[in-house]
């Protein structure tokens, strides 16, 4: 019956070492690739929120399948704030107009 160990062994003992690796053909990276990179299985902190949303856009964002549309609302607000979408202007709109819709 092998082990865990038995396992690292076999592995650690058929591998290469670091300087036997051909690093040649790898890119070398710079900041901006991390700065414009997009890291699939970092989840930042979530919190649970009650909102009020209108039945069109809550039924747009179930559109595509009802599972999944508060993440789908997430994605689509992380994209406009990385994106520099102009929400905050918007907003100030209607606060100077002692408004309560955006009229978009």
């Amino acid at each position: 019956m092998n082990t865990l160990e038995d396992f690292i062994a076999k592995c650690e003992a058929n591998g290469k070492s670091y300087e036997e690796i051909d690093l040649t053909d790898a890119p070398e990276l710079t900041e901006e690739d991390f700065a414009t990179g997009h890291f699939k299985y970092w989840n930042p902190p979530q919190k649970t929120i009650t909102m009020r949303i209108d039945l069109d856009n809550l039924d747009w964002l179930q559109s595509v399948g009802k599972k999944n549309y508060q993440s789908r609302l997430n994605n689509a607000l992380r994209w406009a704030r990385l994106n520099n979408c102009p929400v905050a202007m918007l907003w100030n709109r209607c606060i100077i107009n002692n408004d309560t819709d955006l009229n978009l």
